[in-house]
């Protein structure tokens, strides 16, 4: 077993970023804005791409964890400041916008990196993310800010239901999709939240968090012992721990709460 020991940073940075993304699935769901993950991820990697092309030859924001995240902690609030001011006036139409917003930043993203001759591995290392490869470095910053916003939903649960989610998405969604990339990114916030959605309370964070572990474990041992991107292994590894939820595991707690209700 010891020699399994560098993968550890990396299962408890996708264990964090599962907790953190099961509460911001459940809003998501709710308010119907399933692009939104989407666009801050891929508007965050426009803010990396930023740090990375023009902040980093400053020696303000080059060699830190906080100055790498400037650019994309940036991008993320300045696009869920848009779209709170968009859910409010432009309701019907909010998911169509949010999927413009999405497929802009990409473009732009590209064309940011387009000159650069390593630019296609920046794009794939943000699309795929690095999570294999996560350090204990990289576990105490997200492990921080995810605590304080369980913390702040805790304690002030309201402060979701308004203008607060946003806050939290924007400030929470860059340092994850640093580490997992934007198709894990999705993939953690809606898989488990949308597998889960018919239970309700904590019997629905229980099976979300369930789906999830199972998922990242597996995705994190496959991509491992096989050699391959991690974060499209967790992908699908999710994917497929959420099936064999709906399809086994979540009939069988129906009938039995439909037998204690008898």
């Amino acid at each position: 077993m010891v020699e399994y020991a560098w993968l550890l940073p990396a299962i408890f940075c996708g264990l964090i970023a599962l907790a953190g993304n099961v509460v911001l699935g459940q809003q998501v769901l709710k308010r119907q804005i399933i692009f939104i993950d989407l666009a801050v991820a891929q508007v965050a990697a426009l803010g990396a791409a930023i740090s990375h092309y023009g902040l980093s030859q400053y020696s303000l924001f080059s060699g830190s964890f906080f100055g790498e995240m400037v650019g994309p902690w940036l991008m993320s609030l300045l696009l869920c400041a848009v779209i709170a001011l968009m859910e409010k006036l432009y309701k019907q139409y909010l998911e169509p916008m949010i999927g413009s917003l999405f497929v802009v930043s990409a473009s732009l993203a590209i064309i940011l990196v387009s000159k650069d001759p390593h630019g296609a591995d920046f794009i794939q290392g943000i699309l795929n993310g690095q999570l294999l490869w996560s350090t204990w470095g990289d576990v105490w910053p997200l492990a921080l800010i995810t605590t304080a916003m369980l913390m702040l939903v805790w304690f002030k649960p309201t402060f979701m239901q308004g203008s607060g989610f946003y806050l939290i998405f924007a400030i929470l969604m860059p340092i994850t999709v640093k580490l997992t990339g934007i198709y894990l990114e999705f993939a953690l916030l809606v898989i488990p939240a949308l597998c889960a959605s018919a239970l309700k309370g904590v019997h629905f964070f229980v099976a979300s968090i369930g789906i999830g572990v199972v998922g990242i474990l597996s995705g994190i041992a496959a991509s491992a012992y096989y050699d391959l991107p991690s974060g499209a292994s967790i992908v699908i590894t999710l994917f497929v721990a959420g099936l064999l939820f709906n399809l086994l595991v979540q009939p069988f707690v129906q009938r039995v709460f439909a037998m204690s209700n008898t």
